[in-house]
C-alpha cells in the first residue's frame, strides 16, 4: 500500500510543477505586455471644463430701465423677431411730456412775434424815411419865403434910404421916409419869422428822426431778446427729449427676443431692471471656463474638442465635435474664458440653440500612462509630503 501511495504522490508532484511552470509564463508575459504598455502605450489626455453653453456670436444685449417709473405699454413677446431702434417698452412720463409741449407751444409763438416786430420795424422805416423826405422839402420851402422876404427887406431898405436923402434934399415928404422905414423893419421882421421857421422845421425833423430811430432800435432789442429766448427754449426742448428718451425701451440690435420679464402696464420698475434680452441673429459658439492651470499654456487654438449637452444624453444623442478658437489670457472669478468653434456633424440630431448648457472635454495631448504617473507625482511637493508626515507621526 505504502508503495501506490508514493507513486501517487511522486505523480501529483510532476504535475503540481509543470502547471505551476506555465501559469508563472503566462503571468510573466502579461506582465511584459503591461509594462510595455505602460512605458510604449500612448492614451489621449482629456481637460474637462468646470461649465460651458452655447453662445451666438455677438454677445446677447439685455435691454434694462435707464430710470425708475410705471410702467407704461410693453409690446415684448417672446421669439418676437425685432430691429435695431425699435420700440419695445414705454415707461409713464407724462410730467415730462407736457413741459416738453409747453416749451414747443412756447416756441412756436416766438416766430410769429418776431414776424411782428420785424414788420413794425419795416414801417417805421418807411414811415422815417416819407417824414425825412417831407421834412427836407419843407425846409426848403421856409428857407425859399425866407430868401424872398429878405429880398424885400433889402427892397425896403433901399426905398428908406432913397426916401430920406429925397426928403433931406425936399423932394419927398417927411412921412413917406418914415413909412418907408417902418415897411423895412417889418420886412426884417418877417424875414427873421421865416428864418426862425425854417430852423425850427429842421430842429423838428431830427428830433422826429431821434424818435424814431430810437423806437426802432427798442424793437431790433426786443427781437434780439425774442432770438435768445428762442434759442433757449429750443436748448430746453433738446434736453427735455433726451431727458424722455430713457422711458423709451428700444432694441438695440437687429435680433429675437430670447428673455422676457412679465410687467404688465401699470407695474412699477427699478432703474437697472432687465426687461428683456435680445439675442443677435448670427453663427453660435461654445464658451467654456476653465481652471486657469488647466488652461494657461495647455489649450491653444486648433486643439480638438467635444461637447456634451446637458439635456442630450450623450449615449443617445453623441456629443458635439468643436475646435478650439480663442482662450483668454486674463483670469476672472478664478476661471479662464475659452471660445470654441461646433463642427458639423454627420448624423447628428442635436437641436443647436443659444443658451444650451453643457460641458467640454478638450483633447490637449498623446502621453504614455509613464508620462502620466511620473507627471502626477511630480505635482505633489516635498514640502506636503514632509508636513503630512510630521502630522502623522505621534508626539514623544
Amino acid at each position: 500500500m505504502a508503495a501506490q501511495f508514493s507513486r501517487t504522490t511522486r505523480s501529483l508532484a510532476r504535475d503540481s510543477s509543470a502547471l505551476a511552470l506555465v501559469l508563472w509564463a503566462m503571468a510573466a508575459v502579461l506582465l511584459l505586455a503591461w509594462l510595455g504598455w505602460f512605458v510604449l502605450g500612448r492614451v489621449t489626455v482629456f481637460e474637462v471644463s468646470r461649465s460651458a453653453r452655447l453662445e451666438v456670436q455677438q454677445s446677447a444685449h439685455p435691454v434694462a430701465a435707464l430710470v425708475a417709473g410705471r410702467m407704461e405699454h410693453n409690446s415684448l413677446v417672446l421669439g418676437q423677431e425685432v430691429h435695431a431702434g425699435d420700440v419695445l417698452a414705454r415707461l409713464d412720463a407724462s410730467r415730462e411730456t407736457l413741459r416738453l409741449q409747453e416749451e414747443q407751444s412756447r416756441l412756436e409763438a416766438f416766430a410769429p412775434r418776431i414776424e411782428s416786430l420785424g414788420r413794425e420795424i419795416a414801417a417805421l422805416k418807411q414811415a422815417q424815411g416819407q417824414d425825412r423826405l417831407a421834412a427836407e422839402a419843407a425846409l426848403r420851402a421856409a428857407r425859399f419865403r425866407a430868401q424872398e422876404a429878405s429880398a424885400g427887406v433889402d427892397f425896403a431898405k433901399d426905398n428908406e434910404r432913397r426916401l430920406k436923402e429925397e426928403s433931406r434934399m425936399g423932394g419927398a415928404a417927411q412921412v413917406d421916409a418914415l413909412r418907408a422905414g417902418s415897411e423895412a423893419r417889418k420886412q426884417s421882421a418877417a424875414r427873421d419869422a421865416l428864418a426862425s421857421d425854417a430852423q425850427r422845421l429842421e430842429g423838428d425833423a431830427r428830433t422826429r428822426h431821434a424818435q424814431a430811430q430810437a423806437q426802432i432800435e427798442n424793437l431790433e432789442r426786443a427781437i434780439v431778446t425774442l432770438e435768445g429766448e428762442r434759442a433757449t427754449t429750443a436748448t430746453t426742448i433738446s434736453r427735455l427729449t433726451q431727458e424722455l428718451e430713457p422711458f423709451v425701451l428700444r432694441a438695440p440690435v437687429d435680433g429675437v427676443v430670447g428673455e422676457v420679464l412679465a410687467v404688465p402696464a401699470g407695474a412699477y420698475v427699478t432703474a437697472g431692471q432687465r426687461i428683456a434680452t435680445v439675442v443677435p441673429r448670427g453663427g453660435l459658439v461654445i464658451v467654456a471656463e476653465f481652471p486657469p492651470a488647466a488652461v494657461l499654456g495647455r489649450i491653444h487654438p486648433g486643439q480638438a474638442a467635444s461637447m456634451r449637452l446637458d439635456g442630450f444624453p450623450w449615449t443617445e444623442f453623441g456629443s458635439l465635435p468643436a475646435q478650439v478658437t480663442l482662450v483668454a489670457s486674463e483670469i476672472r472669478e478664478h476661471t479662464v474664458r475659452v471660445e470654441l468653434k461646433p463642427l458639423p456633424a454627420a448624423g447628428s440630431r442635436l437641436l443647436l440653440q443659444h443658451g444650451l448648457p453643457g460641458t467640454v472635454e478638450i483633447s490637449l495631448e498623446q502621453s504614455s500612462p509613464a508620462q502620466l504617473l511620473l507627471r502626477a507625482i511630480g505635482q505633489v511637493s516635498p514640502d506636503g509630503l514632509l508636513s503630512a508626515a510630521s502630522r502623522d507621526k505621534p508626539a514623544p
